[in-house]
């Protein structure tokens, strides 16, 4: 029982770290080509910064998922 809680533990927080790594990578001036993206996607003239901030969110934590899976 106690293994089984130690690696969700772990999965936990190695799925974590690598979000925050890739949620990183979406803190430079490039973000104008996704939102414009988003802005064609979602049919709309403008995103909102907390739907654009959870949409970053959201996403890395998916891939990191993903790329834990494939380990």
């Amino acid at each position: 029982m106690m293994n089984n809680i130690e690696a969700q533990d772990a999965k936990e927080e190695w799925i974590e770290n690598r979000a925050e790594e890739l949620i990183k990578n979406f803190g430079n001036d490039n973000d104008w080509q996704i939102i414009e993206l988003l802005k064609i996607k979602l049919e709309s003239k403008s995103i909102d910064a907390d739907i654009y901030n959870q949409f970053i969110v959201d996403i890395c934590y998916s891939q990191a998922k993903a790329e834990y899976m494939k380990r």
